[in-house]
């Protein structure tokens, strides 16, 4: 099971919950073969600049006669690091920036988190927020549909990180 942060848009959640956010807590393939290219996806402008300068100094490192393995672990560091943290970085990135964490889903993949957050929504709200709420009705999966946007074994490369 994966956990899902779910996050909420700074003015608060739209009409249909299209701004809200669910993001999965786990290994990104991408960011640890490319982390300076993940973090430029997502906007995360002063971590690439460092990755960028990590990974320069760690190529540096392993063209001095003896430090090869050095640099070479420098680098794979900097790659794990930021595929384990990047997400994290992502969060706290979005709530400096006004984004509210409103709740921690686990669940096998995105659709279902989708599901259960959405399910759990206060009905008895009062008028205004019940205005202001969809109704959540989970749409119906074929037997073969996979996309890049719900990829059940969550294997796909590029993942949204909760955007659609």
């Amino acid at each position: 099971m994966t956990s899902y942060l779910v996050l909420e848009a700074p003015n608060g959640p739209d009409r249909d919950h299209k701004t809200t956010r669910f993001i999965a807590d786990r290994f990104v393939w991408l960011a640890f073969f490319a982390p300076w290219l993940w973090l430029a996806i997502n906007r995360l402008w002063l971590a690439t600049a460092i990755v960028v300068i990590a990974l320069f100094a760690a190529g540096q490192i392993s063209t001095f006669a003896g430090f090869e393995p050095a640099g070479i672990l420098f680098g794979l560091a900097t790659g794990l690091i930021t595929a384990l943290e990047g997400r994290d970085f992502l969060v706290r990135h979005l709530i400096r920036k006004g984004w509210t964490l409103t709740s921690v889903v686990s669940a096998p993949d995105l659709s279902s988190a989708e599901d259960i957050y959405f399910s759990g929504l206060s009905e008895n709200a009062d008028a205004v927020e019940q205005m202001s709420q969809p109704v959540w009705t989970p749409s119906p999966q074929k037997s073969g549909d996979t996309n890049f946007v719900n990829d059940p074994a969550g294997s796909f490369l590029f993942d949204l990180n909760g955007r659609r």
